[in-house]
Parts: C-alpha cells; sequence; structure tokens
C-alpha cells in the first residue's frame, strides 16, 4: 500500500512540475510591453512612458484633454514572430496609449499596423 501511494504522489509531482513549465514558457512568449502596460496603467505618467518606450511614433491630442499615443514595433526576424509579436500573422504591431488631462495611462491596446487613425 505504502508503495502505491508513493508513486501516486510521484506522479502528481511530474504533472504538477510540467504544468509548472508550461505556464512559465507560455509567459515567456508575451511580449515585454504587455507586462508592462498591464502593470503601469492607471499608475504611471507620459514621463514614465517615455523613459521605457522612448518617443512614441504618432500623438493625437483627444477632446477630453487626454492623448493618445501611438508606438510600432516591426517583427524582423521569424524568431521574434514565433515569441507571439506577432498578432494574426501581421508582421508589424501598434500599441495605442491612452492618457488622460493629468498625463496618466488610462487604457493601452494592441493591433496590427496601419489599422490606427494618422494624424
Amino acid at each position: 500500500m505504502e508503495v502505491c501511494k508513493v508513486v501516486r504522489k510521484s506522479g502528481q509531482l511530474w504533472v504538477s512540475l510540467g504544468l509548472g513549465i508550461v505556464a512559465l514558457l507560455l509567459t515567456a512568449c508575451l511580449p515585454w510591453q504587455w507586462d508592462y502596460l498591464n502593470e503601469a496603467t492607471g499608475r504611471v505618467t507620459q514621463k514614465d512612458v517615455k523613459e521605457r518606450f522612448g518617443a512614441p511614433l504618432r500623438t493625437k491630442a483627444l477632446e477630453n484633454e487626454g492623448s493618445l499615443w501611438v508606438y510600432r514595433y516591426e517583427v524582423r526576424s521569424s524568431l521574434v514572430g514565433m515569441r507571439g509579436d506577432m498578432v494574426g500573422g501581421a508582421p508589424c504591431i501598434e500599441y495605442l496609449l491612452t492618457f488622460d488631462g493629468k498625463n496618466v495611462l488610462t487604457y493601452w491596446t494592441r493591433q496590427p499596423c496601419g489599422l490606427a487613425h494618422k494624424g
């Protein structure tokens, strides 16, 4: 009886270890921008984002005294694309960041390049 309990616990340990490794690999495949923006929303200012991402490609003043910043990332390597930097196979991704009137990041989204209105 004791041998069966040890084998079962050992099998559960391997399954748990395997699931943990898979979870770690999946999170490693997410672009670094996702992690930062998820943590930063509602907390960081335009200055903080600019220090982390650099100058935006485009900016646009919004009617509510806020602003929209656009960042573009072009995939230059198929290995990068395999990491999850591409959506739907598009080799270029834009991040649209919305700031309120106090310059605090309030919302962000990610999409294939070219969908954002220019201006």
